[in-house]
């Protein structure tokens, strides 16, 4: 388990993973669409993945995003996690950061993040699990958010639901940063 002070290994992470489903580089790396030497610079520490290239390693492994970002445990009665342990990835064209501010043990039930957005910066997403539903309220700036073939545009103090259970997409259209609360609420089969 990571301390509060300690990033995750995210190489190791997904170095372990791989062998313990007996898998080579080039096989996760067909899997997952990430390619050989990605993956390979990920295992070894030498980069970061984007939250697309970390979402398809962890779709290609069978594990949910939490679980490389962070251990189970009991939750001490109060506890302060700073800003240099709280987990952040960045979107495809690198324009777009998440923090992840909810509990790993939540994961798979609600996430929450700090979103931002440079102008022009887009976070595309595929479908998430059937039911998944996600709340952006817009702290800074405006963003567009596309689901299911509809866009809606949201600006500061105001909060766009949709489904994410089809590919769904926020984008910075205007000219000044844009900043919100994503959170995201994932229904379970019953």
């Amino acid at each position: 388990m990571n301390s509060p002070s300690t990033p995750p290994d995210v190489g190791r992470w997904v170095r372990d993973l791989r062998r313990q489903r007996n898998l080579t580089v080039e096989e996760l790396a067909m899997r997952s669409g990430v390619s050989k030497s990605l993956v390979s610079q990920i295992e070894r520490n030498r980069t970061n993945p984007t939250l697309g290239t970390l979402w398809r390693l962890c779709g290609a492994l069978g594990v949910g995003i939490q679980e490389v970002l962070g251990g189970a445990g009991e939750a001490p009665a109060a506890a302060v996690v700073g800003a240099h342990a709280t987990p952040a990835i960045r979107s495809q064209d690198g324009k777009c950061g998440l923090r992840i501010l909810g509990p790993v043990d939540l994961g798979g039930l609600v996430e929450w993040y700090d979103f931002s957005a440079l102008p022009g910066g887009e976070l595309v997403s595929a479908a998430h699990d059937p039911g998944t539903v996600e709340h952006l309220s817009v702290l800074e700036g405006s963003l567009q958010v596309e689901s299911a073939g509809t866009q809606v545009a949201a600006c500061a103090e105001e909060t766009a639901r949709y489904r994410a259970d089809c590919p769904h997409a926020i984008r910075n259209r205007g000219s000044t940063p844009a900043r919100a609360l994503l959170v995201v609420v994932l229904r379970r089969p019953a």
